[in-house]
């Protein structure tokens, strides 16, 4: 923190070891609206830049714990970690690569920006970070982002100018999160910092060859540390000289830095969060729009009633890896390590026999399903069977207008398809905080 005025500094010490950290959320508009949410949680306060998110108490609402959060009603992070997707601005129809995006709040802030069209590849070198992302793109029910888990270092170069806009939220030290992990804190050394600074540069350099020109870059990272930050952007630029540093706002909120004065940082003694340090890079030239591609089912596939049957006809309906996906757009992806493509619709298990997946129930509306009761809910959500007076079939079931997932009918008893990952034994929907909504 030693390059920062000693009017900041002081600050920022009280606010990292006395202040609580702050708690915030992003809703779903596809599951729930700002005036139905608030005039249930009447007690949040709304985020001072982001619509849609909303900043709450923990004491009193445990909102991690409802079956709204299980039902992809918001996603929870933290405020100041949403303003890169604020300032980045995605917008729909775009194609958006987030390189480093476990746990996912940056991606799926983007997908929400774009209301779910166009492309968001959400990468992770991590595999487990990975696939722990690709379920909360699940949960949320999210139609427009592919999950990978690639090493840059590998495939940048089979993209080349193909992005509109990158996000680049970097491995760093995390100075940033102390007040949220002691953990954090205890494995901090100046020579991560350094290792963190190297690849923080690198990343920068596979990220301008893949933005498009005219496109842009969002860098973000939650440290304070100089290297990791102004020092990266300006050892960045000594090889892209080309590359301009969009200049972010003045506001109270913000702290701009004196050496890369566009840039800002957060501080959580200015904004409510954790921290953040925040620049735009933007690669000059003419932005070429990139062209919806739908590639169209055969004439004959088997498939094509249950496209039909669940409103996908405009979508592009793929099949990759034996599994049948589907994205607003198409999406080249053969340079890529998927873990998802867009809505994963069904799982074979035999030629003839298909299990339709959760991702499907999560994506669409609750048109589609048919409505339960409280104590139906329970049973499915507790990962039991009940009756049900239907005619044998896969079908969608709904609580309080929000889809659970699938049942199979089979003799009017309903066999339960809820992934078992998801599912509470405990739950009992009279003490959760949806218990009175709608």
């Amino acid at each position: 923190m030693n390059h920062l005025p000693e009017a900041e500094i002081t600050p920022l010490k009280e606010a990292i070891e006395t202040k609580e950290a702050t708690h915030c959320l992003l809703l779903n508009p596809r599951k729930i609206s700002d005036e139905e949410f608030i005039s249930h949680f009447p007690h949040v306060a709304a985020h001072p830049f982001v619509k849609g998110a909303y900043l709450y108490s923990k004491e009193e609402y445990e909102f991690g714990k409802s079956i709204l959060y299980d039902c992809g009603c918001y996603s929870i992070e933290d405020s100041a970690a949403m303003m890169p997707i604020f300032f980045l601005n995605p917008e729909p129809g775009e194609v958006i690569y987030d390189m480093c995006a476990a746990p996912g709040g940056k991606a799926l802030a983007a997908s929400i920006f774009m209301k779910d069209q166009g492309v968001v590849v959400a990468n992770d070198v991590a595999f487990p970070r990975a696939h722990a992302l690709s379920q909360n793109v699940e949960r949320m029910g999210r139609g427009n982002m592919i999950i990978t888990s690639n090493d840059v270092s590998f495939n940048h170069e089979s993209y080349p100018d193909v992005f509109d806009k990158i996000i680049v939220d970097a491995p760093c030290s995390g100075s940033a999160m102390f007040r949220k992990s002691a953990a954090m804190k205890e494995d901090w050394s100046e020579r991560k910092v350094m290792a963190n600074h190297s690849k923080q540069v690198e990343l920068l350099h596979y990220a301008y060859e893949m933005v498009k020109p005219g496109g842009t870059i969002v860098y973000s990272t939650c440290s304070f540390s100089y290297q990791e930050n102004e020092g990266t952007l300006l050892e960045f630029k000594r090889t892209h000289r080309d590359a301009i540093f969009l200049p972010l706002p003045e506001n109270p909120m913000f702290y701009h830095p004196q050496d890369v004065p566009e840039a800002i940082y957060l501080f959580p003694h200015r904004f409510p969060g954790e921290g953040q340090f925040i620049a735009l890079i933007h690669k000059p030239g003419t932005l070429i729009p990139s062209p919806k591609k739908i590639i169209p089912l055969a004439p004959y596939s088997k498939y094509r009633v249950f496209i039909q049957d669940y409103g996908l006809e405009e979508r592009s309906n793929e099949f990759h890896r034996d599994k049948f996906y589907s994205l607003e757009r198409s999406f080249d992806v053969s340079h890529m390590n998927i873990l998802r493509y867009g809505v994963k619709l069904l799982e074979m298990r035999s030629s003839n026999i298909y299990i339709p997946d959760h991702h499907l129930a999560a994506y669409l509306d609750a048109e589609y399903s048919i409505p339960v009761t409280s104590e139906e809910a329970k049973a499915y959500i507790q990962g039991l069977t009940f009756p049900l007076k239907r005619m044998d079939n896969f079908i969608i079931i709904s609580y309080m207008g929000l889809n659970l997932g699938f049942v199979k009918v089979v003799k009017e008893v309903a066999k339960n398809h809820y992934p078992k990952g998801l599912r509470r034994p405990d739950w009992d929907p009279l003490n959760d905080l949806a218990k009175d909504f709608r």
